[in-house]
């Protein structure tokens, strides 16, 4: 798949509605073991509690190379598993400049986690948050 080419930096996934655990388990190795992808974009792929399981496959190890990683319209659960993973990955100081969570199902008690992972990250840039439920107005912060 995607290992064939040893330059790939840029990988967009959008709209593949029928991916299962096998399918995540592919995936995320390949992404892991890629030497040079940097930019990975799965978008609107789950409807259901997958889109956790494969953010939580791809944050689970230290050797991830990604600087950008957009999981936007995903159906991201607010429940303590995605937020405290999503925290506690960012609190590491990871190589991530960008994260893009918008269109998900988060909210405050998940952003208030996050942020207070910010606080020790020195790596991140942009964070986008929009359409989950999270602030008043419900903006990109």
């Amino acid at each position: 798949m995607i290992s064939n080419n040893k330059y790939l930096q840029q990988l967009d996934i959008y709209q593949i509605q029928d991916m299962d655990r096998n399918d995540i388990t592919k995936l995320s190795s390949a992404i892991h073991h890629h030497p040079s992808l940097v930019d990975v974009a799965i978008t609107d792929c789950f409807s259901n509690s997958l889109g956790d399981e494969m953010l939580h496959t791809l944050l689970r190890t230290d050797e991830l190379k990604l600087e950008k990683l957009t999981m936007s319209y995903n159906h991201l659960e607010r429940g303590i598993n995605v937020c405290t993973l999503l925290a506690d990955y960012l609190a590491t100081n990871p190589r991530l400049k960008e994260l893009d969570l918008q269109n998900n199902m988060l909210d405050d008690w998940g952003a208030e986690l996050i942020a207070n992972a910010l606080r020790s990250n020195t790596t991140l840039r942009q964070l986008n948050l929009y359409a989950n439920g999270v602030g008043e107005d419900d903006t990109r912060h």
